[in-house]
């Protein structure tokens, strides 16, 4: 279940990333502001895959 909350919130930033990276059309300042929430996003997203590869490797059983 926080699995699924942690990818809504990462979801979620990155989305706010893209808006305020819109309005960087307008203002310099929020296109790089909206590109470092980006980078935050995409590290939480990579976070969570990674955690999802820990679980999946982890949790296969060794070949007999």
């Amino acid at each position: 279940m926080s699995s699924s909350r942690s990818a809504g919130a990462v979801a979620l930033v990155i989305v706010l990333g893209l808006a305020v990276g819109a309005l960087g059309l307008v203002a310099a300042d929020l296109y790089t502001v909206g590109v470092l929430i980006l980078f935050v996003g995409g590290v939480g997203a990579a976070v969570l895959v990674g955690d999802h590869l820990v679980r999946y490797v982890g949790g296969r059983r060794p070949p007999s």
